[in-house]
């Protein structure tokens, strides 16, 4: 039943009608606000979802890190559970209150589900009204909309939650507003089917979620290029750099932003000299391998390799299964593309993938897990848990396939298997990026993704389709739906940025992004293809075709705060719609290259130029 209350306690006349209520004011008041209450039946157990924001309620064990957040090796351990930074969270009991703006999710949304009671409720509203943004919160099976947003209990900022709270809104007596919703209460039997009804209904607020106008793939490609040859390629040890800068992580970073990745589609789409320089970039990884077959996640530009922990002692040799799990999928990526030209494998690159995929194997074999992070000389975990592997099982297959040995087959269905239902049927994946513990991630979900489409693509097994189709839900819930509203000072609202398509990554790092970290959504593709439903063909234009308008070219330079231009060809990875780096952050970026360029580049070479996903597209005429 919805209740009207306003936070003040005083009068307000209201009606609800045709989903949404116009609310009267009585009294004026100062700092006020209208909070909008539905009730749901909870049993103390119940999945909370505010998209790309809390998934379970953030129900985790948490660590309060400044950034970056790193376990020490005190903390770490193979049986740990999943354990989250200071994020916006219930606690793992169920008590506490979410608070929220709609700027800090994917869609403006609450979603409950109780698995005991086989019911759900998805209740969605609209970003903002008179500019100014609306609120959400969860708390013991209530339910609730404000307006304007109302946090009381603090505000998340830079990485964990801070003192401060919301100012209200002064009302006068007589206003009127109204604010629209829609609530859907239905009988739900599994988190398959809830994450299905919030697929399909993610839209169902009509807010504009038209696509920006695109530049010529070729175009595009043109740029990117050039820029790396400019900016990323190192000469000295011949390889393509990730970054542009001179810090650590800007030289070589195995997978997850860029090494080893970029290589396959400018060898793809470019010419010989990309060719040779990819290839190069290969033959630099095969030397980063270690004899556990494990690869370093970083080498600096000095030799050193600090190890994935931030320099967190005894973290020294760590690596991010992400990273290396990247590499192997890749890896045989390139291959293919090798063949494809009629050229032969270098046999120490095919040497390096079958020590990569071996070291999956025995990691598998021995822990009955992958784990977060592993120690890259002995090859023993060293942070188990998350879903940092995901796309570990995609890796595999195409070992199976290049290789013909069914140990790795049998692995990956396994791994798959229990990332699956330990992870992905709970309504979560975590541990994707290396700098947010192991909170839910985006990056994890794709990834497992595509190891749900490999494993289907293999062996023609229906669950894994139907485990394909939930991931494919999943990850929607990251995705933005619609076009936020920037304020009209900000630089993406001088631009009138279309924010549909952009990809949340985690529930910490609260910004979406232009693209998938770090995959071209081509598993998306797929899925239409053999199942024929539009919606995983739109939700796949909505990220790949956003991605360029991000990008800075000196026809419309994407410009920092202080107003400095990016060069030609950056672009950040920085959509701010939550105000986490304060309200002047709303609508503006960093200022830098990052791993959306490859992300770019992927979609070019991948998904860009299939049928279907640029049919009416509209592309910036010169």
């Amino acid at each position: 039943m919805l209740q009207v209350l306003r936070a003040s306690g005083r009068s307000a006349e209201w009606k609800d009608e045709n989903s949404a209520v116009t609310v009267r004011i009585g009294e004026a008041a100062e700092g006020d606000a209208v909070r909008l209450c539905w009730d749901f039946d909870a049993d103390g157990d119940e999945y909370v979802l505010l998209p790309a924001c809390c998934y379970n309620g953030n129900r985790f064990a948490s660590l309060k890190k400044e950034y970056p957040p790193m376990f020490t090796p005190e903390e770490a351990g193979v049986d740990l559970p999943v354990t989250i930074t200071d994020v916006i969270r219930l606690n793992p009991d169920g008590s506490g209150r979410i608070e929220a703006t709609s700027g800090d999710v994917s869609t403006p949304c609450i979603g409950v589900y109780s698995a005991q009671k086989q019911r759900a409720m998805l209740l969605f509203t609209i970003q903002e009204i008179g500019g100014v943004n609306l609120g959400l919160a969860y708390e013991k099976g209530r339910m609730e909309l404000q307006y304007p947003h109302f946090r009381q209990n603090g505000l998340y900022r830079s990485m964990m939650m801070r003192e401060g709270k919301d100012p209200g809104m002064d009302f006068e007596a007589g206003q009127e507003f109204t604010i629209p919703y829609r609530l859907l209460d239905f009988a739900c039997g599994s988190m398959e089917q809830f994450y299905e009804v919030y697929f399909r209904s993610r839209k169902c607020m009509g807010m504009d979620s038209r696509r920006p106008a695109v530049i010529p793939f070729a175009e595009q490609f043109a740029i990117q290029r050039d820029k790396y040859n400019h900016w990323n390629w190192w000469n000295t040890e011949q390889y393509y750099r990730v970054g542009t800068g001179d810090n650590m992580f800007n030289a070589w970073q195995l997978g997850w932003v860029g090494g080893g990745m970029i290589s396959y589609p400018m060898m793809k789409l470019g010419g010989e000299l990309e060719w040779e320089r990819g290839m190069a970039t290969l033959r630099h990884m095969a030397r980063t391998q270690r004899a556990s077959g494990l690869l370093c996640g970083i080498v600096t530009t000095a030799g050193e390799e600090p190890g994935d922990g931030f320099r967190t002692p005894g973290t020294e040799n760590w690596v991010l299964i992400r990273k290396c799990a990247d590499a192997l999928y890749f890896l045989f990526k390139h291959f293919a593309l090798i063949k494809e030209r009629g050229k032969e494998i270098p046999a120490e690159l095919t040497d390096m993938a079958r020590k990569l995929a071996d070291a999956f194997v025995k990691l598998w074999e021995t822990y009955g897990q992958l784990g977060q992070f592993a120690d890259v000389v002995t090859g023993e975990i060293a942070v188990g848990g998350s879903t940092s592997g995901g796309i570990a099982p995609a890796g595999l297959v195409e070992a199976y396939r290049f290789f013909r040995e069914e140990k790795y087959l049998t692995a990956a269905e396994e791994i798959g298997t229990q990332y699956y239902e330990r992870d992905a049927a709970k309504g979560y994946t975590t541990g994707g990026p290396g700098e947010i513990l192991q909170g839910a991630d985006s990056e994890s979900c794709f990834g497992l993704l595509e190891s749900m489409v490999s494993l289907y693509d293999e062996t023609r097994e229906e669950k894994w389709l139907e485990r394909a189709k939930h991931l494919a839900h999943l990850c929607s819930s990251w995705v933005v739906s619609y076009n936020y509203r920037f304020p009209e000072e900000s630089e993406f609202g001088k631009k009138d940025m279309k924010t549909v398509g952009s990809v949340f990554a985690n529930i910490q790092n609260k910004h979406s992004a232009p693209g998938i970290c770090t995959l071209s959504g081509d598993g998306l593709y797929k899925l239409w293809k053999w199942t024929g439903d539009e919606a995983y063909l739109e939700l796949l234009r909505d990220i790949s075709l956003t991605i360029s308008q991000y990008m800075s070219r000196p026809d419309r330079p994407i410009c920092s705060p202080y107003g400095d231009k990016m060069p030609q060809g950056y672009i950040c990875e920085r959509v701010n719609l939550s105000d986490w780096e304060g309200e002047e952050g709303v609508g503006s970026n960093i200022f830098g290259s990052c791993w959306c360029e490859c992300s770019n580049l992927l979609t070019l070479a991948e998904v860009a130029d299939l049928p279907g996903v640029a049919d009416g597209t509209e592309f910036i005429r010169r």
